[in-house]
């Protein structure tokens, strides 16, 4: 498949262009269906496509934006001069429906613009309850990044969420269409890499392009995934996995690359979620710090006799702000014989 935007030859099966990371497909407005960027009408419906296509599709784009709530897009909106050429790390998450084509040619166009629709519903709703972007439709696709514009500490973990509420959403939406889909199921996968953000608008419209084969990682392992399955990469599984139980598939050969991906099954929430920090067996005891221990002790001591303080702890994330306060109130829940000190949390 030749990419019209560089020229580049890529695989048949590619999703983005290896030259310059642009979508290689064209989707119909009308029924959602892909085609081969340089079409000139639909393969499905024979609607013309080109510039007017491009423009429905832009606006359903646009449209699934502006449902994110209003708070999230005062955010997004306020990060708009800070982050523009910036190189950041994003955790990408890519759905797809399972044997869209199949389901499609039993149903009017119509018709399953609006059952695709509901579908692009689902996946937004979740993206935005955890402050996640919409960066594409592709098709019946949606790709999705955590990590920019807006960052967190935990985007990672954020995406995993999302896309477990995606999957549970999709599952209710397919017991509501039932009658019309007999089965109706997404796959995803989520890969952490690098991107850097091109112009902003103030519409929430961002372009994104992206670094190396960060997004083709992401939607490789959608493809791999199985039916309801979530698919994750390496890069990302290390970042989540005190958060969540996840099953190692070891390498998978996917098209398009040279190596193996390790990849990993989303299984559910941990019961008992890790502190993910340090380096699991080394102990990293805090070292001269012993004024500052003794200053925190005596302010928990104080409040638990009834003397309110403020204590702020400033240092960068990592170097064990909370396992320091945890440690101290150990301390004083024993000498208190476990006393009001055990009510004591950070925050």
């Amino acid at each position: 498949m030749i990419c019209q935007q560089c020229g580049k030859k890529n695989d048949s099966d590619a999703v983005f262009c290896v030259g310059c990371s642009q979508p290689l497909l064209i989707t119909c407005p009308s029924c959602s269906t892909q085609n081969p960027g340089d079409a000139r009408f639909c393969k499905r419906c024979r609607t013309e496509l080109g510039d007017a296509s491009e423009a429905a599709h832009a606006s359903r784009l646009q449209d699934l934006r502006e449902s994110a709530p209003d708070e999230l897009q005062e955010k997004l909106k306020l990060t708009e001069s800070d982050i523009e050429g910036q190189r950041k790390p994003v955790t990408i998450v890519f759905t797809d429906i399972v044997g869209s084509t199949a389901i499609a040619e039993k149903l009017d166009p119509e018709v399953w613009k609006e059952i695709v629709v509901g579908a692009h519903r689902c996946v937004g709703e979740a993206v935005y309850r955890y402050e996640g972007t919409i960066a594409q439709l592709l098709g019946d696709g949606v790709l999705a990044f955590f990590g920019a514009p807006i960052t967190h500490e935990d985007d990672p973990i954020r995406a995993v969420r999302a896309a477990m509420d995606i999957q549970a959403s999709v599952e209710e939406y397919g017991r509501e269409i039932a009658g019309i889909v007999d089965v109706f199921q997404m796959r995803i996968g989520i890969n952490t890499g690098t991107v850097v953000i091109g112009e902003i608008g103030t519409d929430m419209h961002v372009e994104y392009l992206a670094i190396g084969d960060a997004v083709n990682v992401a939607a490789r392992l959608q493809s791999a995934a199985e039916p309801g399955e979530v698919m994750l990469s390496e890069p990302c599984a290390r970042l989540v996995s005190a958060e969540f139980d996840l099953k190692d598939l070891g390498e998978i050969t996917v098209k398009g690359k040279a190596e193996p991906l390790q990849a990993f099954e989303l299984i559910s929430v941990k019961a008992e979620p890790e502190t993910g920090r340090g380096i699991e067996g080394l102990p990293t005891p805090h070292v001269g710090r012993e004024e500052e221990v003794e200053k925190l002790q005596s302010s928990l001591l104080s409040l638990c006799d009834g003397h309110g303080q403020i204590v702020t702890v400033i240092g960068d994330a990592g170097i064990g702000k909370t396992r320091l306060l945890e440690e101290v109130k150990a301390i004083i829940c024993e000498a208190e014989g476990d006393s009001e000190a055990t009510k004591i949390s950070p925050s």
